[in-house]
């Protein structure tokens, strides 16, 4: 069995508290991407953009390597994809609630965190 990946939801980068507001001004005004609001259920810090149908979370993180640095997936059936992960010895992660979507993180071989979602 194998996940069916819908394609990317979003990706997340980091950024040190020091800097949060130097670098979403950089991505507002060097980079010319439009500013969303976030979600309830997301940190007050850092920041969310627009980019054609996905999204870039900029996260305030003063770890290193950034421990919640990530990229999303969305699938078809979480509890499909759930099960298959287990199958497969990785580690499931719960994560926050947020209206309108399922989500959990895993991580790969190498570690990176990977965050899987399904839209309600």
């Amino acid at each position: 069995m194998t996940i069916e990946i819908e394609g990317f939801d979003h990706v997340a980068i980091t950024a040190p508290a020091e800097l949060e507001d130097e670098v979403i001004a950089w991505y507002a005004d060097v980079m010319g991407l439009k500013r969303i609001g976030k979600p309830e259920g997301t940190r007050v810090q850092g920041g969310w953009f627009e980019v054609g149908g996905q999204q870039l979370h900029i996260l305030i993180d003063e770890h290193n390597p950034p421990k919640d640095a990530h990229f999303c997936m969305v699938v078809s059936d979480i509890d499909a994809s759930i099960e298959t992960l287990r199958g497969a010895g990785c580690h499931i992660e719960q994560a926050a609630a947020i209206p309108g979507r399922r989500r959990f993180y895993t991580r790969d071989p190498a570690g990176n965190r990977i965050e899987i979602t399904a839209h309600d």
